[in-house]
């Protein structure tokens, strides 16, 4: 389910999920920007909604997984990201306060020690010619909380001054990608373009079900 980038409906500035009347941010952004301020991605786009029971959301569960059909949810995800970055990179890098297009790419890595590369690393270096900057979880590792957890990943060597596309699959509070974004801005990074694929969205939770009528009344 597509994001409402003209929708009528309230959402958060940052992530797009749902927001209280009065808000320009969800509970967790807020938190967020008093703990990283400036640290946090420059720009943040969800490529869609993942909602329980719909496609987008059953393919983010499957294709890291070893249960069939693992592989068609991947072809899927990569398919949605390619068309994502053709037709609406552009945009945000400007968003991002980028010059140009971004000069390397970063996933945000499973916080739950995930053997070997992580499944999504393969979609987006099938999707963009950038060089991959390594996230790596800190050993012994440190706990990736709801907010930011600024001494969680290590960054392998980075560019100063560097323009980085980070790329995470699942978006619930923000946590895990916005701790990511910061540790690449203390790595050095000038600018932090944030694509997730999808952005949880709770049909039983009130505002997320307002969300979710707005969304399918403009279908």
């Amino acid at each position: 389910m597509d994001p409402p980038f003209s929708l009528g409906c309230r959402t958060c500035q940052v992530c797009l999920g749902p927001v209280h009347a009065g808000f320009a941010r969800c509970y967790q952004c807020d938190l967020a920007k008093s703990e990283a301020g400036d640290l946090l991605a420059d720009a943040v786009v969800p490529v869609g909604y993942a909602v329980k029971g719909e496609q987008l959301a059953t393919d983010l569960r499957v294709y890291k997984s070893d249960r069939d059909g693992a592989a068609d949810a991947a072809q899927r995800l990569r398919s949605m990201l390619a068309a994502f970055l053709r037709d609406q990179g552009s945009g945000l890098w400007r968003a991002a306060g980028m010059a140009a297009a971004p000069s390397a790419v970063a996933v945000v890595p499973s916080g739950r020690g995930r053997p070997g590369a992580h499944p999504l690393t393969g979609i987006v270096a099938s999707c963009v010619d950038l060089p991959v900057t390594r996230l790596a979880v800190r050993l012994p590792a440190q706990p990736c909380r709801r907010g930011i957890s600024l001494g969680w990943l290590s960054v392998e060597v980075l560019a100063a001054g560097a323009d980085v596309l980070l790329v995470d699959d699942t978006w619930v509070s923000g946590g895990s990608a916005q701790s990511a974004a910061a540790a690449l801005k203390l790595a050095g990074a000038r600018t932090v373009a944030l694509v997730v694929l999808g952005r949880h969205v709770d049909p039983a939770d009130p505002r997320s079900a307002e969300l979710l009528r707005a969304l399918r009344s403009a279908a």
